[in-house]
């Protein structure tokens, strides 16, 4: 933070050992050149390192591009051949985000042949955008693949990574599958009762991670999973939740100064280092789900009800307690009295905990680690816990239910493309060049993802045709609540706007 890109040794040690506290043994550096500080970093920690180059989202149309390309691509590994920690060079990285261009392949199978030609010890990869088909040409030119999923965040739903990972490796078995990018982003002062998708809290965060390093965990066929971010960083092009200009997804603060509660969900997985972590300190001031508990304590109300909960935790004020931790065994305790004591793994869930008038102490323990955390009992849950409305909601004309308030088209018509005016068939670039028109995609995208698509970010897809663009998010589970219909309402809106 207000740093850029101007870090010092310290820094990057700073950013190693908080990854080797995580209990992580590989790194994916992703997509451009890095400090040698942080190779130093690396090969002195042990991790096991995937370093590329900045061959991303869209192939130039410019002839030297690729000339450049494969000189970045020797400057890499030139560069970092002696540094032991790295295993794997990465040639691109969702290359195919805008579309598949003539001769991309070919100039895979170029950069690959280079990278081996050099260095013929490690191995080479890829990352691959969501949508490249399971037949696509791509597969088979490097080592090994991963692919970027966000089921559970930009589209569908967390349980679809399992069931997409599951059908390419029963199809694809002869293929080196890895997961190098997914995530959901996490911004530490939004904290929900009921965390959901897209609500850009710490808590949705943590459940959906909860999700992933469960499943990522029980299939060995994957050669490697690369968390997306460990640390929030800065992107101009992004608006979203409430913060600008910055990528949330990380496990860790901007600043280096919060770890997230995902990171502690990780660390139960992956670090031998005992330890137990309670969940949800920030959220510090709780309504309770009642108004007292009748003066008693846990103590006087440990007659239970048959369940091992304890009668005045129904019948009075009480709270959800989440607790991480990789040893077998968590004992809760309630201003210094034993509440309950649980046999999990990973994630210990306590049920309606009491939650006293005033301040409430809860401490959990597991051998000789503890971790404590003080909440306090209110009448009104504080307004900075839940995300706030887009000050421009307006701006989007009611854009969340934009194919409700489009022109109703009949599913069976026919598509026109007027000439002189616009339609799916114009790329995004074009569509972004005038108002009108990117009001429309706007409002359309709006719709399916729920996301304030700034110019910038959809520029990245610019040379992608609009209906190309639709039919990828659609692929990825985006637009569930859009009509079947959606392409030829786009189609529809599009065809009023005349080009200038």
């Amino acid at each position: 933070l207000y740093k850029g890109n101007a870090l010092t040794r310290q820094e990057h040690y700073e950013d190693a050992a908080l990854i080797h506290e995580l209990g992580a043994n590989t790194v994916r550096l992703a997509h451009y050149q890095h400090s040698r500080d942080f190779y130093d970093a690396c090969d002195e920690y042990g991790f096991i390192v995937w370093a590329e180059i900045p061959y991303i989202s869209s192939q130039s149309n410019d002839p030297k591009a690729h000339e450049n390309c494969r000189t970045q691509m020797q400057e890499l590994v030139y560069q970092n051949y002696n540094h032991p920690s790295i295993c794997f060079w990465g040639i691109s990285n969702e290359i195919t985000i805008a579309g598949e261009k003539p001769g991309l392949v070919e100039i895979h199978k170029d950069l690959n042949a280079l990278v081996k030609e050099i260095d013929p010890t490690r191995l080479t990869t890829m990352a691959h955008v969501s949508m490249v088909p399971l037949d696509s040409r791509l597969h088979g030119i490097t080592d090994l693949e991963s692919y970027n999923h966000y089921f559970g965040w930009y589209g569908g739903k967390y349980t679809d990574n399992e069931k997409w990972l599951d059908n390419f490796h029963e199809k694809h078995p002869e293929i080196c599958l890895g997961l190098s990018e997914y995530g959901a982003e996490g911004i530490i002062t939004y904290q929900p009762d009921e965390p959901k998708c897209r609500d850009y809290s710490e808590s949705y965060q943590a459940e959906y991670h909860e999700h992933m390093a469960e499943i990522l965990m029980a299939r060995p066929y994957l050669w490697s999973t690369h968390v997306w971010n460990m640390f929030d960083f800065g992107c101009a092009a992004r608006n979203e939740g409430g913060t600008a200009g910055r990528n949330n997804k990380g496990l860790v603060t901007l600043d280096r100064k919060i770890k997230k509660d995902a990171f502690y969900l990780y660390k139960a997985y992956w670090s031998r280092e005992p330890f137990v972590h309670m969940c949800g300190r920030r959220y510090a001031q709780r309504p309770g789900d009642a108004d007292r508990l009748d003066g008693k304590t846990p103590a006087e109300n440990k007659k239970g009800n048959g369940n091992g909960v304890p009668e005045a935790s129904i019948a009075g004020g009480s709270t959800r307690v989440k607790v991480y931790s990789n040893q077998p065994e968590v004992s809760l305790y309630v201003n210094g009295e034993l509440y309950q004591t649980l046999k999990c793994d990973k994630v210990f869930l306590f049920e309606q905990v009491p939650l006293f008038d005033g301040f409430t102490c809860l401490t959990a323990c597991a051998g000789e680690c503890s971790d404590t955390m003080t909440l306090e009992k209110v009448e009104t849950k504080p307004e900075i816990y839940t995300l706030p409305a887009e000050e421009d909601e307006d701006d989007m004309e009611g854009a969340a239910n934009w194919f409700d308030e489009a022109a109703a088209v009949d599913a069976n018509a026919a598509m026109e493309f007027p000439e002189g005016f616009f339609s799916i068939k114009d790329t995004v670039k074009e569509v972004l060049d005038q108002e009108d028109a990117a009001a429309v995609l706007a409002g359309a995208l709006y719709a399916m993802t729920g996301m304030k698509l700034k110019k910038s970010m959809m520029g990245m897809m610019g040379e992608k045709s609009v209906e190309g663009l639709m039919e990828m998010m659609t692929g990825m589970g985006m637009g569930d609540n859009v009509p079947e219909n959606a392409l030829q309402v786009v189609n529809v809106e599009l065809n009023k706007v005349k080009k200038k």
